[in-house]
């Protein structure tokens, strides 16, 4: 039996809601899987939907004006990403890549308006999100001043413990590119740091 869009909601999110409120999830709302290596986002696109992420790994960069990456989070299972311009009314600013085959969840954001005016419950998780995405902001002026004070191994130490199920999923050179080190020094840290993380 093919599992529905409001079927994952419910699982997943724990949140109740009515009969009208599953058709119109089932009806709007869509699964979709993405092959590791897609760009879901891309600076510049106007994107139209939220992603909840049932399982994979993605990640957030920007390009710098040398043409490197730099890796500005990652989002995995139970996680939503593609809310920015939701809240910006503008063009996306980074990308959001799949670092592992990801099966998402599609909510358009016009579904999402409906939703909110029909059931107060899933208004306020929506509220919850964007208290969420402050907490993020909190997390990148956090990190911003961590790559101004600390050394590179409390920067590595510090992300084992914002993403401790990340550590051993995401290649080393994206984690040095997120705490702003080269690749060879990450092994390096890591190497060091083996039986203490």
């Amino acid at each position: 039996m093919k599992i529905q869009p409001s079927d994952y909601m419910k699982k997943c999110l724990r949140i109740c809601f009515d009969a009208q409120v599953a058709s119109m999830l089932d009806t709007y709302a869509c699964i979709v899987t993405f092959e590791k290596g897609t760009h879901v986002i891309r600076v510049g696109e106007v994107v139209s939907s939220f992603y909840f992420i049932i399982y994979g790994i993605v990640r957030g960069y920007y390009i710098d004006d040398e043409g490197h990456e730099v890796t500005k989070c990652f989002e995995a299972e139970n996680c939503f990403f593609g809310s920015e311009c939701y809240r910006t009314n503008q063009s996306a600013s980074f990308y959001v890549e799949c670092l592992e085959e990801c099966k998402c969840l599609r909510l358009p954001y016009s579904l999402v308006k409906k939703l909110i005016s029909l059931d107060q419950q899933v208004g306020n998780y929506i509220q919850n999100l964007y208290l969420e995405e402050a907490g993020k902001i909190e997390t990148i002026k956090r990190r911003t001043r961590d790559l101004l004070l600390m050394t590179a191994e409390e920067r590595y130490i510090s992300f084992c413990k914002d993403y401790p199920s990340l550590q051993r999923r995401v290649q080393l050179r994206y984690i040095a590119s997120y705490i702003g080190i080269q690749p060879a020094s990450m092994s390096r840290i890591r190497k060091k740091l083996k039986n203490q993380i």
